[in-house]
C-alpha cells in the first residue's frame, strides 16, 4: 500500500516548508508548492527523500491566477493517484512598496487613497482568499471522488483532511493592515462549508489561525523604532516584545515547526470539523484576563497623563 499523501501551498518556506517536513517524518509522501522559490523547493524534496525516504515532488504554480490552484491539485493527484491531507498555507500582506524608494507603504483605514486600496485588495484577495478558496474547492472535489469510489467497492471512506491556515488577523486587526484580515477572514465561511460538504464522506475541512510567527514573512520592518538606537524593528521582533512585555499568555511568539506540529494534529483528529482553531500563545483569549495588571497600570499611566 502505497504512503498517504499531503499536499501544501507555499511549503518552499517558513511555515509551510515546516508543515512538509513534519509530514514527511510521519511517512507522507509529500507535494512541495512554489510560486517564485523553485531552488528552495528542490532542495527541500531532496531533503525530505534523504532523511524521511519518503517521496517528494515539486509544482510551480502562482495561485494569484484563476487556473493555477485547480492545476496544482490535478497534477498533484495525477502523480501520486491519492490525496489525503490539503493544506492551503500560501499568503501575502497587503503592504506594498512604493515605486521610487522601494520603502513599503502603510495607510491607515481612515485615509487610504481608494487607489491604493484597490491595489492592496487586488493583492491579498486574488491569493488569501481566491488562490485559496480554489484550492480548497478543487482539493475537495477530488477527496470526495477518491471516497464514492471506495463506497461503490463496499468500503468505509477514509478519514481524508483539508486544512486552511488563516490568521487571526481575522479578529485581531491592525489599522494597517485591515485588508490582510479581511481576506483572511473571509476564508472562515468556507471552510464552515466545506466541512458541511465534506462530512458525508469522511474529510474533515478546519483553519488553523495562526498568531505572530517567524518567518520571511513577518520579518519585513514595522515601522515601529527602537527609541535607543533609531533601528526599525521587524514585525517579528515587533511582536516578541509586546508577548515579553504581557499581550499574551505565552511570553514568546511562534516559530514555523511550532505550527506545523498543530497542523499535523489537526489534520489526524476524525471528529473534527468545521472549526476555527487559534494557535497564538494565548494572543487572542478574551479580554486579556491574564494581562489585567499589566493594562491596569497602562490605565493609570493614561489617565495620569491626560
Amino acid at each position: 500500500m502505497s504512503n498517504p499523501v499531503c499536499l501544501v501551498t507555499g511549503s518552499s518556506s517558513g511555515i509551510g516548508a515546516a508543515v512538509v517536513d513534519h509530514f514527511a517524518r510521519h511517512g507522507y509522501d509529500i507535494v512541495i508548492n512554489y510560486n517564485s522559490g523553485q531552488d528552495r523547493a528542490e532542495a527541500i524534496a531532496g531533503r525530505l527523500r534523504q532523511e524521511h525516504g519518503v517521496r517528494a515532488i515539486c509544482i510551480g504554480a502562482n495561485l494569484a491566477e484563476r487556473d493555477e490552484s485547480f492545476r496544482l491539485v490535478d497534477e498533484a493527484v495525477a502523480h501520486y493517484g491519492r490525496l489525503d491531507v490539503a493544506i492551503s498555507n500560501s499568503g501575502v500582506a497587503n503592504y506594498l512598496k512604493d515605486e521610487q524608494t522601494g520603502e513599503l507603504i502603510r495607510h491607515r483605514f481612515h485615509e487610504c487613497p481608494p487607489e491604493h486600496l484597490d491595489r492592496e485588495m487586488a493583492r491579498v484577495l486574488d491569493l488569501n482568499l481566491m488562490g485559496a478558496y480554489r484550492f480548497g474547492q478543487r482539493s475537495l472535489k477530488h477527496m470526495i471522488d477518491f471516497a464514492s469510489a471506495q463506497r461503490q467497492a463496499g468500503e468505509e471512506p477514509s478519514h481524508r483532511s483539508l486544512l486552511f491556515i488563516t490568521s487571526v488577523s481575522d479578529v485581531a486587526p491592525e489599522a494597517t493592515r485591515i485588508p490582510y484580515g479581511v481576506s483572511k477572514a473571509g476564508l472562515n465561511h468556507a471552510v464552515i462549508g466545506a466541512a458541511f460538504e465534506g462530512g458525508p464522506h469522511n474529510i474533515t475541512t478546519n483553519a488553523l489561525r495562526p498568531g505572530v510567527v517567524d518567518t520571511p514573512l513577518t520579518s519585513r520592518p514595522s515601522g515601529i523604532t527602537d527609541p535607543e538606537t533609531g533601528d526599525e524593528f521587524t514585525v517579528a521582533e515587533t511582536y516578541g516584545l509586546m508577548a515579553e512585555g504581557g499581550s499574551q499568555a505565552l511570553p514568546w511568539i511562534a516559530e514555523p515547526g511550532d505550527i506545523a506540529v498543530a497542523a499535523y494534529a489537526f489534520t489526524q483528529i476524525p471528529y473534527m470539523t468545521g472549526q476555527l482553531v487559534a494557535v497564538d500563545g494565548g494572543f487572542t483569549l478574551a479580554g486579556g484576563f491574564p494581562n489585567r495588571e499589566l493594562f491596569l497600570n497602562e490605565g493609570l499611566r493614561r489617565r495620569q497623563r491626560d
